[in-house]
C-alpha cells in the first residue's frame, strides 16, 4: 500500500480551502458526497495530498469529531492494488472495519473502506 492523502475534518470547506491555498495547496472542485453526508475537496502541494472533509449537516460522520476537537487531521488514506487481501490482513491484526467497502463518489466510484486500530487510529483504503 502507498499513502494517498491525509484527511482533515473542517467545519467550512470554502474557508478551509482558502486557508490551505494560502499555504500553497491547489484544490480540485468540491465534491458533495450525499451517501456520507460530507463535502470533500482534494488539494495538492509538491506531491503531498490532503482531503478536506466538511459536514453537510449535524448527522455527518465528521460532525462529532469537530465538536470534540475542532478542525484536525483525522485519517491517513492508503492506495491498494489488492484491497480485499489488505482488509483481511489488517483485520487479522486487530483493525476493525468502521465503514465497509463501498464505492465513493470522491474517487469516481472506486471502493473505499475505513478501519480503526487502537494503536494508530482511523485509516482509509482506496482501491487503485
Amino acid at each position: 500500500m502507498k499513502i494517498d492523502h491525509i484527511g482533515y475534518a473542517v467545519k467550512n470547506i470554502d474557508k478551509a480551502k482558502k486557508s490551505m491555498s494560502e499555504l500553497g495547496f491547489h484544490f480540485e472542485d468540491t465534491v458533495t458526497d450525499t451517501a456520507r453526508n460530507v463535502y470533500i475537496a482534494f488539494g495538492d502541494m509538491d506531491g503531498y495530498r490532503v482531503e478536506l472533509v466538511a459536514p453537510i449537516s449535524t448527522d455527518s460522520p465528521v460532525d462529532l469529531l469537530l465538536e470534540k476537537t475542532g478542525p484536525t487531521p483525522y485519517h491517513i488514506c492508503y492506495k491498494s492494488d489488492e484491497i480485499e487481501a489488505d482488509i483481511e490482513r489488517l483485520q487479522k491484526n486487530r483493525f476493525k472495519v468502521t465503514i465497509p467497502l463501498t464505492p465513493a463518489v470522491a474517487f469516481g466510484g472506486k471502493r473505499v473502506v475505513f478501519l480503526f486500530s487502537l494503536s494508530v487510529g482511523l485509516i482509509e483504503i482506496v482501491e487503485e
